[in-house]
């Protein structure tokens, strides 16, 4: 494990300014008080609830003296990669480090999903992934520095009844990651995917009316395994557990898998 100085000195080099989408609860929000925390004089803080934007703009200010700008816009709308690149360049702001974290899940089966859920989800959770990757990476590979944090799912590396949308959107969302990865390989960008799996925030609380137990894990884990990661690894699953289960899954026929998957996801929905 990088030691916390060693971790600071390294994120330091891509520059001072990050960019983090989603960033109004969960992952999103650790990212963004992580960052500041490390020395980012600078964070662009992208969601849909004003509220929470502002909230953790004051919070962040408050603690860290960090410039926080709030953006409020939805991911998922045609074009908003664009309207969030420009307005950036209005203000003379050029990002550093990337965290492409905006994204939701539908529980259900496929065919309950309302079909504006699922084209809303399809958007969100890939095409404004590729947009904002599209948009800031040129720019990090012109400076030679930069980074980008892509956020996935364990979910995206096994099959998962009544999640099939969400866990093929966090598939792509894998994909991409690791070829971006190997592209800017020698660039001086560094890209890494991380894969949570079950984690304590409002998107998991909102799935389903329980109580949290293990192998929960929390956001700031998240953040951590994912900080970790960049520079020396692709992809990074987040913890013990999830990683057996990841990593295992490879030696297990892909019927045998899906299997465990149905009967995994069973329990977690009480059916």
């Amino acid at each position: 494990m990088v030691v916390a100085r060693e971790l600071k000195d390294k994120l330091q080099r891509y520059g001072t300014t990050a960019l983090v989408t989603g960033a109004s609860s969960g992952i999103g929000a650790s990212f963004a008080r992580r960052l500041a925390s490390e020395g980012f004089t600078t964070l662009v803080l992208v969601a849909r609830r004003t509220e929470r934007l502002e909230q953790l703009q004051s919070e962040l200010q408050g603690q860290y003296g960090c410039v926080v700008i709030p953006i409020t816009l939805d991911l998922a709308e045609q074009d908003a990669a664009d309207v969030l690149y420009a307005r950036l360049g209005e203000l003379g702001c050029r990002v550093d480090l990337v965290v492409n974290n905006a994204g939701f899940g539908v529980l259900g089966e496929f065919e309950s999903v309302p079909a504006d859920r699922i084209s809303a989800m399809v958007n969100l959770n890939c095409r404004a992934v590729v947009d904002v990757a599209r948009r800031f990476l040129a720019p990090m590979k012109e400076q030679k520095r930069g980074a980008m944090i892509i956020t996935s799912s364990i979910v995206g590396a096994l099959p998962a009844p009544w999640f099939s949308v969400y866990a093929a959107t966090k598939a792509f969302d894998l994909y991409l990651g690791e070829a971006l990865h190997a592209e800017c390989r020698g660039s001086g960008v560094d890209v890494v995917t991380v894969l949570p799996g079950l984690t304590k925030t409002e998107f998991h609380a909102g799935l389903a009316d329980r109580e949290y137990h293990s192998p929960y894990r929390t956001a700031e884990q998240v953040v951590e395994s994912a900080l970790q990661a960049l520079g020396r690894k692709s992809i990074v699953v987040d913890g013990l557990f999830n990683k057996l289960v990841v990593h295992g899954s490879r030696f297990l026929p892909r019927g045998t898998a899906l299997w465990l998957s149905r009967a995994v996801m069973r329990r977690e929905l009480g059916m």
